[in-house]
């Protein structure tokens, strides 16, 4: 039954919307970004919304239906086209040299397919900044933007996989994956002046990242000259995640933060193409979301 829920146009009305004191923060994850769906579109079903969203490349993917209230579009976007060698996989690697097709995901034929709400954008009260990685600098950059053109630039730079893609560039810089140099923006959503946070991460509890693969490694090295800071970075980033995800479990354990986390170990490669998988996932994050709604709202509105 739940699989056709996939299928159908999906859209809910919410009355009442309650826009809550406090920030919200997504990771990205490519596909693993399927649970962060899920758990989104149950606060779109109950009228949740935060005054700041702080996301990065498959999480800002997420936050921009959020924003729009556009209940179900991230799940049918990722699921119902992930067969499709036009939108992702090894087709778009070896002959575009990219990962994602992001024409076919912002324009033809999705936007024709799922129409996006931009007066609903425009018009949202809640704040959305997207963060990105400087390649010349290595730092993290974050980008709010209120049409949806200029919001499609934005994220095109911080869903571009480093090594897999072309970067993208913003008034005269060029960027990469936000993933890169800030994975999970909780420091900028803390420096943003907000006490409450919350927090959807694509690891279960206790993952750690492990350093870069034999093959990583020649890859940076081959692109360190060109880019030295990024490659810094990207060749350290398992050292700052790990010590991110320490932080994050300590404040967690002293309640300043409220997190969202896979229950589970899940088996996703960053180009799934298993569809019941993706449901699964998607299915997770939903189930998370119910089961905590009213002790997360109780954390917020303490």
């Amino acid at each position: 039954m739940r699989f056709w829920y996939i299928f159908v146009e999906y859209y809910v009305e919410v009355i009442n919307k309650n826009m809550h004191k406090a920030a919200l923060v997504l990771e990205g994850g490519s596909l693993r970004s399927l649970y962060t769906a899920g758990v989104l579109d149950v606060f779109m079903e109950n009228g949740i919304q935060f005054e700041l969203i702080v996301a990065v490349s498959a999480g800002a993917l997420n936050a921009c239906n959020f924003v729009a209230n556009l209940v179900g579009r991230s799940a049918r976007v990722n699921i119902l086209h992930s067969k499709d060698s036009n939108f992702f996989g090894l087709k778009q690697l070896f002959f575009h040299r990219r990962a994602f097709n992001f024409e076919y995901l912002f324009y033809s034929p999705i936007k024709d397919l799922y129409p996006y709400d931009e007066e609903a954008l425009k018009n949202s009260q809640q704040k959305l900044l997207i963060g990105a990685t400087n390649i010349e600098t290595g730092n993290a950059e974050y980008f709010e933007r209120h049409t949806y053109d200029e919001l499609v630039h934005v994220l095109q730079a911080s869903s571009s996989i480093p090594l897999l893609s072309q970067p993208v560039n913003i008034e005269g810089n060029l960027y990469l994956d936000g993933g890169v140099a800030d994975p999970i923006g909780l420091h900028k959503a803390l420096s943003e002046g907000y006490e409450k946070v919350v927090l959807i991460l694509k690891y279960h509890a206790g993952f750690k990242l492990p350093p870069p693969s034999m093959l990583e490694r020649i890859l940076l090295k081959l692109n360190s000259r060109k880019y030295p800071k990024l490659a810094e970075v990207i060749s350290k980033r398992y050292l700052m995640y790990n010590s991110l995800l320490d932080e994050i479990n300590d404040m967690k354990q002293k309640n300043r933060i409220y997190v969202f986390r896979p229950n589970r170990k899940i088996k996703i490669k960053t180009m799934e193409k298993d569809a019941r998988k993706l449901i699964d996932l998607y299915f997770m994050g939903r189930n998370d979301a119910r089961e905590s709604l009213k002790e997360m709202l109780g954390y917020i509105n303490n």
